[in-house]
């Protein structure tokens, strides 16, 4: 296949799911939160004591960046930065309750979405669809690692 042809076809793709997911509203699932904040709080709730540092990494966001998102999620009291015990250059995020909580809301609207979006497919049809997703996961997951 062409590449402009693959990666138009692609592209088209990312689109169609990305619209279909809403990952582009401005309020990630209803809520007060962008889809980057919502998943910032998401790995600082499933990591062990985790770091600016290695949240940037885990979801491939520059430093920076990382740091000015974390600031927001700050400032609305949803984390607290913290020093850490072991070594004091490094800084530890947190969930405060009000972000667990809204980490909580965020994780409901998620799973009744994914829901809705599967309600109408058949039992085959939920079987065929995550098993492209696996495809997908798989392939790329492979690609990454070359």
């Amino acid at each position: 296949m062409e590449d402009m042809a693959l990666a138009e076809q692609v592209r088209a793709f990312n689109r169609f799911y990305t619209e279909t997911i809403g990952a582009l509203d401005d309020r990630h699932e209803g809520l007060a939160v962008t889809l980057i904040q919502s998943r910032m709080l998401h790995k600082i709730a499933t990591s062990d004591r985790p770091q600016v540092g290695q949240i940037a990494q885990a979801l491939r966001l520059d430093v920076p960046y990382a740091s000015r998102v974390l600031g927001v999620l700050e400032d609305r009291q949803l984390i607290r930065r913290k020093l850490s015990d072991t070594d004091r250059r490094q800084r530890i995020v947190e969930l405060t309750a009000a972000g667990r909580r809204l980490l909580a809301k965020i994780e409901k609207r998620s799973n009744e979405r994914a829901l809705h979006l599967t309600a109408r497919l058949s039992d085959a049809a939920v079987t065929d669809l995550l098993g492209a997703m696996g495809t997908i996961r798989h392939l790329l997951t492979i690609e990454e690692q070359t």
